[in-house]
């Protein structure tokens, strides 16, 4: 592959929110993953080739936590660049359920966690930054988000506008 095609080459992934009476549902990264490494995260995880990307995270949410979220929406779109060396264009879902029942995957650990108390997990970087505007009404969001070749983020702007200093302190972790 030349230099010119890995330029345009990012790789599509989901993330969902899931919320149930002011509590939203998150899985924890293993200690010992190659990301994140035990931070809390919506639930989400690539497209496959020939998927649609609400396809995808229904699915993702079905596999990692037996969910079916039938209010599932896109919420924002998210270009990352250089996450684990990557691009990623990440679409951001949010819906609710009435039924809490969740059955997490073997080796994953969800939880329902109060939206009032999400200042007490550590969580994935930019959760504190992208739940809010997911879960807002209005039209969905676009951003871009730098990482440093990890994991750690260096830089996030929402619709081309660098991210207001007031979200910037409300962030975690």
């Amino acid at each position: 592959m030349g230099r010119g095609s890995e330029r345009h080459t990012a790789r599509l992934a989901t993330v969902s929110f899931v919320t149930h009476e002011g509590r939203v549902l998150l899985l924890r990264h293993p200690e010992d993953g190659d990301r994140f490494r035990g931070r809390w995260n919506g639930i989400g995880g690539h497209v496959e080739a020939g998927e649609d990307v609400c396809a995808a995270a229904r699915r993702e949410l079905r596999e990692e936590a037996g969910l079916d979220v039938p209010d599932l929406v896109l919420r924002g779109v998210v270009h990352e660049a250089g996450l684990l060396g990557h691009a990623y264009v990440l679409f951001v879902f949010a819906g609710s359920v009435r039924d809490a029942d969740v059955h997490a995957a073997e080796g994953h650990e969800l939880r329902w966690q109060p939206l009032a108390e999400l200042g007490a997990l550590p969580l994935v970087h930019d959760v504190a930054v992208l739940l809010p505007r997911a879960l807002a009404a209005g039209a969905p969001f676009t951003a871009t988000e730098r990482y440093d070749g990890g994991d750690r983020r260096t830089h996030l702007a929402f619709d081309a506008r660098p991210d207001p200093p007031e979200a910037e302190a409300a962030r975690v972790g």
